[in-house]
């Protein structure tokens, strides 16, 4: 193509000189170049981009960080879920099992997904919050993830939530009096601060004590050895 280009300029009647033609050839020999790798480097290597903690099935936060934290829990293993996910659901039993064997003095907590937006995965918030202030919520979380995963039922809409709430015998007038509560709304906030602060983006998610983001990345059995290590590791480096 360059060299149709540089043939068809010679060859034309103009008072462009040799060396102007050169160098304009080469200059556009240079910006396609440059293009080139600069398409490779955003479209394919993502060299600027700023997502690389969302990609990334370990992120490690400083002493700084750790004291920052809005974690609660010390010496604590923390499950960031939703009722929307595939595969929360399917490692459900195993995370419960796994929360059951930790070693002594470890806290494992499981928290739903919360944004301030509260969309996507967020959605189910605020039933996981009502819930679990009702004391309630362990005990209808495998039917939460059948009914919005498999039944694709919309429990963001309040009709068809009181309908889910009456056949799973949960008093709706109690429900959606604790939803309004100051207690719900201090769940919320506080689910919303952690996903934040960790740049939670996807589920499930494990922060361990306080220092450590981990995505499951291997067979279950190999990741909760995994995430006993790690547990290891942050006492030694605790600030």
């Amino acid at each position: 193509m360059y060299l149709q280009l540089l043939m068809e300029l010679m060859g034309m009647n103009t008072r462009f000189k040799p060396i102007t033609i050169i160098i304009y050839t080469l200059f556009v020999i240079i910006t396609s170049s440059l293009m080139t790798v600069l398409f490779y480097h955003i479209f394919v290597f993502n060299t600027f981009s700023n997502n690389d903690i969302q990609d990334s099935s370990f992120i490690e936060f400083n002493n700084e960080q750790v004291l920052s934290s809005p974690i609660k829990e010390s010496n604590s293993i923390i499950e960031i879920f939703s009722y929307g996910c595939h595969y929360c659901a399917i490692s459900d039993k195993n995370v419960s099992q796994f929360a059951k064997n930790l070693p002594e003095g470890t806290t494992f907590k499981a928290i739903h997904l919360n944004t301030k937006n509260g969309d996507g995965l967020a959605a189910y918030a605020v039933v996981f919050a009502t819930l679990e202030e009702m004391g309630i919520e362990s005990q209808f979380r495998s039917s939460l993830y059948d009914s919005v995963i498999n039944n694709k039922i919309e429990l963001t809409k309040k009709e068809v939530l009181k309908d889910w709430l009456k056949q799973h015998n949960i008093d709706t007038k109690v429900y959606f009096e604790i939803s309004q509560s100051s207690a719900v709304k201090e769940r919320l906030k506080y689910m919303t601060e952690i996903t934040n602060y960790y740049q939670i983006t996807g589920t499930p998610a494990f922060i361990i004590n306080k220092r450590y983001v981990v995505y499951q990345d291997r067979d279950f059995p190999e990741f909760t050895a995994y995430m006993i290590e790690l547990l290891e590791k942050s006492h030694k480096e605790s600030p």
